[in-house]
């Protein structure tokens, strides 16, 4: 005879239970990816959605006789953040989440437990996405949004474990920093207290942290694009250009997504370097806003320049790159000079002329406006020559007046 199923409510139980009973057995085994997995369980997934709003009342019982401690708090707690995201009470489950990261911590702080290190990703990504969840909730109701600053610190008693393992590299918790450093990335990039960020690269940078080649690429790409970020913001723009194009090379070819956050800042450092995207890229990453501000950089045209540059504001405030697109004026300059030095066809320039050629273009700039534009130039080698204060002329190089842009500084423009 065939065995009719069981009522629904015993294959929630099951589902619960078989998970726990999951942890329980990664737990005996050392088997950190079965924890992780068991760890990062969808909680909108039946049968498990339903069980966790039915018998939430006795999950810490249910982990308590299967798993030892703190394992079992561990478990219980994670469950109950899961069962608190599912009725969208974030606040609630950011709570139950950092009661859980709490429990992790004290065992993965002893000696030998590195096989948690999968499961360490898991609980550290869900305390940030949760914590983000949870202020908004908090700022809705106006009331004191500060889950984030409390994910932070969670984030940081991660990483001191792991950064400060004594053991051999082969079984070290060092090979989970990178992970955890990335989650603290993306809190401050978020919280926008960068400074925070260098301890983090320097431990990156330090003798005692493992060969960063040997890290998983996911790992890899999203460290270089925060750092490219952070050295684009220290104006490094050169750096900001190696880790930003790393970064975008390495991304799998469909994550187009993540490819398109890598240009978007990627294209204005570039183009404070002189080098300017295609038509083509900008048509397939959707980033066709850049293509004006592009043309009016090559071209020299300063007033295209500033057009753009008001009414895409809010767009680039927005996507912090504003005063990264105000730096490429300087390569503007430098353009629309040699333009004007190629027209006059003479290297002793008139600064009243090329006032005067200016304002016919629609840009109203005065002499003493122009010898101080012409002075950060020509002190960044974008121009070669010197100005005559008193006799009002720009004496420019008679070889190579306006040199390569790969030979300038623009780090101090």
């Amino acid at each position: 005879r065939c065995r009719r199923p069981p009522p629904r409510a015993d294959r929630r139980a099951f589902a619960m239970e078989a998970l726990v009973r999951g942890a329980a057995n990664a737990v005996h085994q050392r088997d950190g990816r079965a924890l992780a997995t068991a760890l990062d369980a969808n909680p909108r997934a039946e049968p498990l959605t339903g069980e966790l709003s039915a018998r939430g009342a006795d999950t810490a019982s249910v982990c308590a006789r299967a798993l030892p401690e703190p394992y079992n708090e561990l478990v219980a707690e994670r469950l109950l953040a899961l069962a608190a995201s599912n009725k969208r009470d974030f606040v609630e489950a950011c709570t139950h989440q950092e009661a859980c990261l709490s429990a992790f911590h004290r065992v993965f702080q002893e000696s030998g437990a590195e096989w948690l290190l999968p499961a360490l990703q898991v609980v550290d990504r869900a305390i940030r996405r949760l914590a983000l969840l949870a202020d908004a909730q908090l700022r809705a109701k106006s009331e004191k949004a500060d889950r984030l600053q409390e994910a932070a610190r969670i984030l940081n008693r991660s990483f001191t474990i792991t950064i400060t393992d004594r053991a051999p590299l082969e079984t070290s918790k060092k090979w989970g920093a990178l992970a955890v450093i990335n989650e603290l990335f993306k809190v401050y990039f978020r919280m926008n207290n960068l400074r925070l960020c260098t301890n983090l690269i320097r431990a990156v940078d330090g003798t005692g942290f493992p060969p960063f080649d040997d890290f998983p690429m996911a790992q890899k790409v999203t460290y270089k694009y925060y750092v490219g970020r952070l050295s684009m913001l220290n104006a490094n723009f050169k750096q900001a250009e190696e880790q930003l194009m790393y970064a975008f090379e390495h991304c799998p070819r469909d994550s187009l997504k993540n490819k398109r956050l890598c240009l978007m800042y990627l294209i204005p450092t570039r183009l404070v370097l002189g080098k300017f995207a295609s038509g083509a890229l900008l048509d397939k990453y959707a980033l066709t806003h850049f293509r004006p501000l592009c043309s009016a950089v090559a071209a020299g045209d300063l007033l295209a320049f500033n057009e753009h540059k008001e009414t895409h504001q809010s767009l680039y405030i927005q996507q912090g790159i504003y005063l990264i697109v105000e730096r490429a004026k300087t390569i503007v300059y430098r353009n629309l000079f040699r333009h004007m030095h190629s027209l006059m066809g003479t290297n002793k320039l008139s600064l009243t002329l090329m006032a005067s050629a200016l304002s016919s273009a629609g840009v109203d700039m005065d002499i003493d406006e122009l010898e101080c534009v012409l002075a950060n130039l020509i002190y960044h080698n974008y121009v070669k020559g010197y100005i005559s204060h008193q006799k009002r002329f720009l004496v420019v190089s008679a070889k190579d007046p306006f040199p390569s842009l790969a030979g300038v500084n623009p780090g101090g423009a």
